[in-house]
């Protein structure tokens, strides 16, 4: 079967001949249940194969016109890429061909062909009437320029130029996608017994094969499709857009039902609230109260929700807002899923269920959001201006992770194939909008710039503020200013990194200094650190007490200190701990001594160190302490192993 992954559909009022023309275009009659037949009328959407001059096949499906079935129409409209508006010529515009019409605006339909049928009903100058009529009607709408077409479903008036108009319209318009995760929203299940359960629809995004495995969401179900079918025929592959029936199993088919959706990933958040990005329409008679409780139609799927105005105030008719729905039962949440708000209150239209507006899905919550938080405003804007740019979208949640996030992590954010993202991610790194973190575990991940513009910013005034409280100073250690700044580690030692490679920062030891900045000393605070820096290095690995040196030196012990941890700092001079510092040269000796030692027999003690070394227990201890902190050694009991600064030496020793 040569196939194109596209719908169509009809919408119109109840009895303007929808099912009729269906069957023409397809030779199948879409009202299938036995009430169906007995009223007369569509209850549910019915789909059929259509073979187009080209003798390509797209689906069609029929959609109810009477107002008690308005929820099945929103059900089947979801899937529609171009639409046939049916009017009667003999009844014109009546109250769903306008209810239809504003439903297909809310869910993005812009392509369609106008259908007048049962002209051979009227004569010709009533024929003029009505076609004026709908004209009038669709003014201002994405059918404003659509073609017109009278056409009679009992004589075959008008159907050649119709045909051909139809066949016009879908050549104009493009193929779904197929790259992203899939997604069906579930429009009939039923179990067959020794087969498992068979459930259809219209696939709203990518593409699924035989031997696939689908999670039903929500809940934590996941089935493999045995079989597919695709317009009626076995299929080894269905695509977005294609009448879709497949035989799941694995699945509880009492939990497997219509409203349900089938996703290719686990990407996709199943919440009791949702942000969104509402509009209503114009011609309501007054206004959205905040907190207004609705009737929420998404997919197949349909639950009462209260609106919660973000922006703090009512929403008026033709009005625009960012809002949080606050849901009687979690709904799949599938970020720029579109869904349409209805109402059913008496002061709306006499008690009728309404249809309000509608809009798209900007994320899920698990908390509710507070109105007027200019932050919260901005942050769904700038989604709601993303939803339809990929990259653009995926620099967004990118930016949003405020930290380092692996690819497959940016995937799950972003709700897209990890092979859709990863294309989009070079160009985001071929235009510097994400940079390359080393990852702890060796990899790579991915930082947004305004992450590390932000971080720099921050390392940066923390060291300005410390550079004027210790003016004496020559920088932070790095482990108290990453205390300081608020972010993530990864990205915190990437940013001092970025810093010291731009000549911006430097390192001393384990100090962090801004170039140019700190360590004004006065010429006899100069002398003094010579002077205690010699002292140090004389000793080696047996330095005075503080206040042993501090009394060589005739200094207070609080002065020494002071003039020590501008040493420390300068990476000169080590502090073991309270009571031992020890020259740096004297620390490096001592490590060349445990690197000889796990040469020789992989570990030791502190014994065989204090051995080897042949100093006091007093000053071996505090060694070792420190080099544990620095990772160069590992306690284990009473025994010491190489850490991780040293393993790779030692491997190649």
């Amino acid at each position: 079967m040569n196939r194109r992954n596209i719908m169509l559909g009809t919408a119109g009022h109840v009895d303007h001949g929808k099912t009729a023309l269906v069957k023409i275009l397809t030779g199948c009659d879409t009202d299938r249940l036995p009430e169906e037949k007995k009223r007369g009328l569509t209850i549910e959407a019915g789909y059929a194969p259509c073979r187009m001059r080209d003798e390509r096949i797209v689906g069609i499906v029929d959609v109810p016109g009477h107002v008690a079935f308005i929820r099945n129409m929103v059900a089947g409209a979801h899937g529609i890429d171009v639409v046939i508006l049916v009017v009667a010529a003999d009844d014109s515009v009546m109250p769903q061909t306008r209810e239809h019409l504003d439903i297909l605006t809310l869910m993005g339909v812009r392509r369609g062909v106008i259908a007048m049928t049962k002209i051979d009903l009227v004569d010709a100058e009533m024929r003029e009437l009505a076609a004026q009529d709908i004209r009038r009607f669709v003014q201002g709408t994405f059918l404003a320029d659509a073609p017109l077409c009278g056409v009679s479903s009992i004589t075959g008036e008008g159907y050649d130029a119709f045909l051909g108009e139809l066949n016009r319209v879908a050549d104009s318009c493009d193929d779904r996608t197929t790259t992203g995760s899939f997604r069906l929203w579930v429009e009939k299940s039923f179990p067959i017994r020794g087969f498992g359960t068979v459930v259809s629809g219209i696939p709203s995004g990518g593409e699924v094969r035989v031997g696939d495995r689908l999670h039903v969401l929500p809940g934590r179900q996941a089935g493999r499709v045995r079989n597919l079918e695709v317009y009626g025929e076995q299929a080894d592959l269905a695509r977005a857009g294609e009448c879709t029936a497949m035989n799941l199993v694995d699945v509880d088919s009492d939990l497997l039902h219509r409203g349900k959706l089938l996703s290719g990933g686990g990407d996709i958040p199943c919440a009791a609230m949702f942000e969104a990005d509402l509009t209503l329409l114009p011609h309501l008679p007054h206004e959205l109260k905040d907190y207004a409780e609705v009737h929420l139609h998404m997919g197949t799927a349909e639950t009462m929700a209260k609106v919660a105005m973000l922006e703090g105030r009512p929403l008026g008719p033709g009005g625009r807002q960012v809002v949080q729905f606050r849901l009687n039962e979690p709904l799949p949440a599938p970020a720029g899923e579109r869904f349409v708000i209805r109402a059913a209150m008496g002061d709306w239209a006499g008690g009728t269920v309404t249809t309000l507006g509608g809009g798209r899905v900007l994320g899920a919550s698990d908390q509710r959001l507070k109105r007027g938080r200019e932050w919260t405003i901005a942050m769904l804007t700038r989604r709601r201006e993303c939803l339809d740019r990929p990259a653009d979208w995926t620099a967004l949640m990118l930016a949003e992770a405020a930290g380092a996030i692996s690819q497959a992590e940016l995937a799950r954010r972003a709700q897209l194939a990890l092979r859709q993202v990863e294309p989009l991610v070079s160009e985001l790194l071929r235009l510097g909008v994400a940079l390359d973190v080393p990852a702890p575990a060796g990899g790579e991940l991915l930082v947004h710039r305004d992450v590390v513009a932000s971080a720099r910013e921050a390392i940066e005034q923390v060291l300005e503020g410390f550079y004027q409280a210790n003016p004496s100073r020559v920088g932070m250690e790095q482990a108290e200013l990453a205390a300081q700044v608020e972010c993530p580690r990864d990205v915190f030692e990437f940013t001092v990194e970025r810093l010291i490679a731009a000549g911006t920062a430097e390192r001393q030891g384990t100090v962090v200094a801004l170039v140019g900045r700190g360590a004004k000393l006065s010429s006899e605070d100069a002398r003094l650190c010579r002077q205690i820096e010699e002292t140090l290095e004389r000793a080696h690995l047996e330095p005075p007490l503080p206040a042993d040196l501090a009394g060589q030196l005739g200094l207070g012990e609080a002065k020494l200190l002071e003039l020590c941890r501008i040493l420390i700092d300068q990476g000169r001079v080590l502090r073991l701990d309270a009571k031992v510092i020890m020259h740096a040269k004297a620390v490096a000796a001592a490590r060349e001594v445990v690197i000889a030692l796990f040469r020789k027999a992989g570990a030791f003690t502190t014994v065989e160190f204090r051995d080897a070394i042949a100093i006091s227990r007093k000053y071996a201890v505090p060694l070792l302490d420190y080099f544990d902190t620095a990772r160069v050694t590992v306690r284990n009991g009473n025994r010491r192993t190489p850490g991780v600064l040293i393993r790779d030496l030692l491997k190649g020793s």
